[in-house]
């Protein structure tokens, strides 16, 4: 769908960021946070890692049961891992949305917690989840001195 198209190319400029941020990033680097009780780089690349897919699968109604299960299964610890994981996850969101209609990315699904939103919609709010934790990453990287210096945005 043509209205999609712009999403998905933020979406894959979003990712090269983060591909690029990990590049930069030193194995002591994983272990920065904003403190304590708060995510390490790590975990946060982990999160950001498997969004694109667990998003599709909350868009298309997975159970409460159903995303603890594929958050057991993709807990990607190294940066080759995360990496490997960004982007097999980011292809399965385009390859799971290509074939969508204009009446499939208007309907409406509902999480398993009870938020309502066009399959459209969702796919904006994977995009801002994604900008969100990506944010966060930019931020303990800069207040720990590690600033990578990577353009976020074209």
């Amino acid at each position: 769908m043509e209205f999609v198209k712009p999403i998905m190319h933020q979406l894959e400029i979003t990712n090269q960021s983060i591909v690029q941020i990990l590049e930069f990033l030193n194995e002591s680097d994983l272990e920065l946070s904003l403190g304590e009780k708060k995510r390490t780089v790590r975990e946060l690349l982990a999160h950001l890692a498997v969004i694109c897919q667990a998003d599709f699968l909350i868009m298309n109604e997975a159970t409460q049961q159903e995303m603890e299960e594929f958050y057991e299964r993709h807990q990607p610890q190294t940066k080759k891992e995360i990496k490997e994981t960004l982007l097999a996850h980011f292809a399965f969101l385009k390859d799971n949305t290509a074939r969508f209609s204009t009446e499939e990315w208007s309907a409406v699904t509902t999480s398993w917690w009870g938020v309502s939103y066009s399959r459209y919609e969702w796919l904006l709010e994977i995009l801002g989840h994604i900008y969100h934790h990506r944010g966060q990453l930019q931020t303990v990287l800069v207040i720990n001195g590690r600033d990578p210096k990577i353009p976020l945005f074209e």
